[in-house]
């Protein structure tokens, strides 16, 4: 279902956007949105990653590798 919305658009964004054939200008804002929405999501993703990675001890290599051939080692059905 798409939805009619009424925004104020800066002088120059107008200029370029009128450049956009009538029947195109739709879809160009809400691709734009979407892109926005997914950069938004990545950022909040990213900065609860950040967060948990400080709250997180340090784990050497030597301990990961061992984790790594553990897990490759072990026999779990599949």
């Amino acid at each position: 279902m798409a939805h009619r919305v009424n925004v104020m658009i800066d002088d120059e964004i107008w200029k370029e956007f009128q450049k956009v054939p009538s029947g195109e200008r739709s879809r160009v804002v809400n691709r734009a949105i979407a892109d926005w929405i997914k950069n938004r999501r990545r950022r909040s993703a990213a900065r609860s990653m950040d967060a948990l990675r400080a709250a997180m001890p340090a784990v050497s290599s030597s301990e990961i590798v061992t984790w790594l051939r553990e897990d490759r080692e072990r026999d779990d059905g599949l």
